[in-house]
C-alpha cells in the first residue's frame, strides 16, 4: 500500500448500496467532476424513476427502479472503506465491431471526492476487468470524453488505450 492507499475493500454491488452510490454520484456532480459522465447519471443507468409522489413515499432508491437492474449489477462493485461505501463501477457486456466480439463496457465509474488518489478507482477497475475475464470476455472498453483528462489519464495509468473508431453523433 502507498502512503495514498487506504484499506479498501472491494465487492460485488448489491441493491442495498444504491443510496450511497447514488450519493457519490450526486457528491461528483455538484463538484463540478463529471465531464465524461455529465449526462449519463447513476440513477438514469438503474433507469430509476423520479416521480415525486414515489419519492414521497420509498424509503430507499431501490424501491424507486423501474428498470432491470440485475444485469448491471452482475457487473458492478463497491469499495468500501471505514465501514462506509466510498466508490463504485458499473459495466455490462456487449456484442461489439465487425464481426460482432462480446466486450466488457465500463459504464461509469465514481470515487468519493474526499477518497480520490488512495487507490480506489483502481481497484475498482481491476475487479470489474477480473470478473470480465472470468466470463471469457478479453476485451473491455470504455468511452470517454476528450475533455476529462483527468479520466483520461487514469485510464491510460490503468493498461487502457485509444481505439482505432472515433464516434461520431448527431441530436435530433
Amino acid at each position: 500500500m502507498t502512503s495514498t492507499d487506504v484499506a479498501v475493500t472491494v465487492r460485488p454491488m448489491s441493491l442495498e448500496d444504491l443510496d450511497a452510490i447514488l450519493s457519490i454520484d450526486r457528491r461528483i456532480r455538484s463538484a463540478g467532476k463529471a465531464i465524461t459522465y455529465a449526462n449519463l447519471t447513476t440513477e438514469r443507468i438503474l433507469t430509476i424513476d423520479k416521480k415525486l409522489t414515489e419519492l414521497r413515499r420509498a424509503t430507499s432508491y431501490a424501491e424507486l427502479i423501474t428498470g432491470d437492474a440485475s444485469g448491471l449489477l452482475e457487473f458492478g462493485f463497491v469499495a468500501e472503506s471505514e465501514g462506509r461505501v466510498r466508490g463504485f463501477i458499473l459495466g455490462r457486456t456487449a456484442d461489439v465491431g465487425q464481426p460482432p466480439t462480446r466486450a466488457g463496457l465500463i459504464l461509469i465509474l465514481g470515487v468519493h471526492p474526499d477518497y480520490e488518489r488512495r487507490g480506489i478507482g483502481r481497484r475498482l477497475v481491476n475487479a470489474i476487468c477480473e470478473k470480465f475475464r472470468s466470463e471469457g470476455i478479453k476485451t473491455v472498453r470504455i468511452g470517454i470524453d476528450q475533455r476529462d483528462k483527468q479520466l483520461i489519464g487514469f485510464f491510460e495509468r490503468m493498461g487502457f488505450s485509444v481505439r482505432h473508431l472515433i464516434d461520431y453523433a448527431k441530436t435530433l
